[in-house]
């Protein structure tokens, strides 16, 4: 009993199970429910569903079904019953519900459809589908032109962009966005389409034309112009996107970044010297570069057990320090600056010093400002001629001069003798 019990249970489970699936399976979306006259239609985006005949008195209807004017389906149908058929992936379902007389015979129908999202058109149409009008599907094709695709810089070129609907219906809605590349300025806005446009089909417009200078070397991919739209139905379509143009500026040089380029070298008269000689130093400087240069310093730094003795160029001694100044240095230009050095204690020594000049490079506004510093070779000091003198005990050299007194003065007074 129990058994039977639980058997009826399960039964009565899977059946309710069963009606719950069988009604979600079977939901559909009711798009019209009315009366429609004879020879009037129903029209569902590209659908017209005719009601051609009314028979009231054998309460039946012919029921024609077009799809963009084509004759798709034609039935008749009793009161209670259902014509079905498939239009845009979706099941239609159309019932006729009664019928009545008059004037023009009706029919009063429901139609319903499995998902009803993708509907942008529903309406009844007075005549039936040959009065029906289609919105058609507009698909715009945008193209981005450059008057030349290598040009130089500080050149000018020319951009122009159209668009072609070479769809089968008009675009509507049509907004357009054309960002500007990098590297170029905006010279002049021949024609600018803004604010919301509307392109009949095959019809093609200039939408941009501009003319825009090259203010940079380099090669240059520019952003693509792009378009939403919508179709009469105000049913929207996917975004349009033009070309992507590339341009190659080329650097000729007049609009290039100019360089003061000094060159440092020196030369020493000799790299073996005796203390307390003189040596001449020369520091020679080259401009390599293509601009001028200005206020151009030099700070030479001698070590201490080496002596600045003088120049004949523009070298000045400023708190100690010898120090050049060249107020212009200009293109190609050279110059030597000789000084003399005396080397006071035995050793090796180098010269060290450091510059600094300016220049305008003809792009920026501020002037460009160079440092850095060079050294000579080095320089090596021995012993002079008198140091093994010099170097002795003072009593070693003031007994021989004391001698050399003594005798002088006696072969004097000798002489002073014999001459009375």
């Amino acid at each position: 009993m129990v058994q039977f019990k639980n058997m009826c249970l399960l039964m009565l489970t899977l059946a309710l199970v069963s009606l719950v699936f069988t009604g979600n399976a079977c939901a559909k979306d009711m798009i019209f429910n009315g009366s429609i006259q004879e020879g009037d239609g129903y029209q569902i985006n590209t659908i017209v569903i005719d009601v051609a005949e009314v028979f009231v008195s054998a309460e039946s209807c012919v029921f024609k079904v077009y799809d963009e004017g084509e004759l798709e389906h034609d039935k008749l149908i009793n009161i209670d019953d259902t014509i079905t058929f498939t239009a845009e992936g979706e099941t239609i379902d159309v019932t006729l519900l009664s019928v009545s007389g008059g004037t023009l015979p009706q029919a009063t129908v429901s139609i319903t459809i499995t998902d009803d999202d993708n509907i942008y058109l529903k309406q009844i149409v007075d005549g039936g589908h040959e009065k029906a009008t289609f919105p058609g599907t507009p698909s715009l094709e945008i193209t981005k032109e450059v008057s030349s695709y290598t040009v130089d810089q500080g050149e000018v070129v020319t951009i122009k962009v159209t668009a072609r609907n070479k769809g089968d219906g008009k675009a509507t809605e049509v907004r357009f966005s054309d960002p500007k590349p990098t590297g170029f300025i905006l010279q002049e806005i021949l024609l600018e389409e803004t604010g919301q446009l509307t392109i009949d089909k095959y019809e093609t417009r200039t939408i941009f034309l501009y003319k825009l200078q090259a203010n940079e070397a380099g090669t240059f991919e520019f952003q693509p112009t792009r378009a939403s739209y919508s179709n009469e139905a105000d049913l929207d379509f996917p975004e349009a996107v033009s070309n992507i143009p590339v341009i190659t500026v080329t650097d000729t040089g007049k609009n290039a970044k100019k360089v003061a380029e000094l060159e440092f070298s020196t030369s020493i008269e000799s790299s073996s010297v005796k203390r307390n000689d003189e040596v001449e130093v020369v520091i020679n400087i080259k401009n390599q570069g293509d601009s001028s240069a200005n206020g151009v310093v030099l700070n030479i730094h001698l070590p201490e057990e080496v002596e600045y003795k003088g120049s004949n160029s523009n070298i000045e001694i400023i708190n100690g320090m010898p120090k050049a100044y060249l107020e212009t240095f200009g293109l190609d230009q050279e110059k030597e600056i000789r000084f003399v050095i005396k080397p006071t204690e035995l050793g090796t020594y180098t010269i060290t010093t450091d510059y600094s000049y300016q220049y305008e490079d003809g792009v920026s506004p501020d002037r460009q400002e160079v440092t850095g510093e060079f050294t000579t070779s080095t320089i090596d000091v021995a012993r002079g001629d008198l140091d093994s003198v010099i170097e002795q005990p003072w009593y070693v050299i003031a007994i021989p001069l004391l001698i050399i007194v003594a005798i002088g003065g006696w072969l004097f007074h000798r002489s002073r003798q014999y001459r009375f």
